[in-house]
């Protein structure tokens, strides 16, 4: 029931917000639409760096608008030139609708009846093509595919991260048929580059670790199973601080992440890093993830550092949810409970290792340029300029 009201608030929308298209579209004004769910930082992810791209390579071309839940949580940004706007103010509508430039990461372009004079870029949040959406999932109805092609119809142009994503997530389940950039994902430009030093030493500097002490990043995705996730994470930092050397647990749960989800992660040695402002930077400090059925080990695999995913509960999400792409070819090893965890870890081979990432990128198409931020940049100019 609650997908059909969805589509429906779509339509009933477009004829609502009618009085707001008597202004007038103003050439230079770029919003940013983050993700609206939970409660984490929405100054983040794709739009975070093409943001911050432009401010730095384009100064005072740009009135740059941000949507975000909360917008005196950056009050700081506001002093660089950014205004920030609340979701679903009247203002914010007013904003939305006189913007040349509307960027996504999945959260308007679903729903939100932008104007035909408006260039719409979603950058989308995940790289690869791994877990399904709604559309693609078992159970998919008349709902999804109505909101998929109300999307698409609301997209002028699509990021893509490689060419598995424009075939099964952007023309298949978004059943999208205009135009695919397949230049990468601009958060990735600098991990694809390994220009990671400013960002490790952000992470580094923000827990106050000293240069001796390795760090574990877990960071799961979101899912109401039946079987509990289980990890004890001081036992794990024990089975990695047997040859001398110092760790430290970084706990990151997915912004939708509830207590009704069965995750049980325990120890006195966890430093939670779910409210961290910048999920790119953990994955550039991060010596070594581990990581379920998220896209983050996409990103983090330019890095070619161990990654593990820890998948007690794989039927299940088999069942419920689906892979665009067999997850016995991802590039990670899998393990169903702690022991096989910690096995798996033990035989780590840095060449193998790097040998399954290639294999994979070349399975998947990888677009990764580096560059995206930069093209995007480009592209946003010609368009302006119209």
């Amino acid at each position: 029931m609650k997908q059909y009201g969805k589509a429906v608030f779509s339509d009933v929308l477009r004829i609502l917000l009618l009085p707001f298209c008597v202004f007038r579209i103003k050439r230079n004004r770029i919003i940013f639409t983050g993700l609206t769910g939970g409660s984490f930082y929405e100054y983040s992810c794709n739009l975070k760096y093409l943001c911050e791209y432009l401010m730095n390579n384009h100064p005072d071309e740009y009135e740059i608008i941000w949507v975000v839940k909360a917008p005196e949580r950056y009050r700081d940004l506001e002093q660089k030139g950014i205004r920030f706007v609340k979701h679903f103010s009247v203002s914010s509508f007013y904003w939305l609708l006189t913007s040349r430039v509307v960027v996504s990461s999945g959260a308007y372009a679903p729903w939100f009846p932008f104007r035909k004079k408006q260039f719409v870029i979603n950058t989308w949040h995940g790289g690869g093509a791994y877990k399904r959406i709604e559309n693609s999932k078992p159970g998919a109805n008349w709902a999804t595919r109505h909101r998929a092609e109300f999307c698409a119809q609301n997209i002028d142009l699509f990021v893509s991260s490689c060419h598995m994503a424009t075939k099964e997530l952007i023309r298949g389940s978004f059943c999208y048929e205009k135009e695919v950039a397949e230049i990468g994902m601009p958060r990735n430009d600098f991990l694809v580059k390994g220009e990671c030093e400013e960002a490790k030493q952000a992470v580094r500097s923000f827990y106050k670790l000293d240069a001796d002490t390795h760090i574990l990043l877990y960071a799961p995705t979101y899912r109401y199973s039946q079987k509990d996730i289980r990890l004890d994470a001081d036992r794990l930092l024990k089975h990695l601080e047997r040859d001398g050397s110092k760790w430290v647990f970084l706990r990151r749960m997915h912004r939708y992440q509830d207590q009704k989800m069965k995750f049980y992660i325990t120890g006195d040695r966890i430093t939670e890093a779910s409210d961290y402002p910048d999920m790119q930077q953990l994955l550039a400090a991060a010596d070594i993830m581990i990581t379920d059925y998220s896209s983050n080990f996409w990103d983090y695999s330019f890095l070619k550092r161990p990654c593990y995913l820890y998948v007690p509960d794989l039927e299940e999400y088999l069942r419920n949810t689906g892979f665009y792409v067999d997850i016995h070819q991802w590039p990670f090893p899998m393990a169903r409970d702690q022991e096989e965890l910690e096995r798996i870890m033990e035989e780590f081979d840095a060449g193998k290792n790097e040998k399954r990432i290639q294999e994979h990128h070349r399975l998947m198409g990888c677009t990764e340029t580096g560059e995206s931020c930069r093209l995007l940049a480009e592209r946003i100019e010609r368009e302006c300029r119209k």
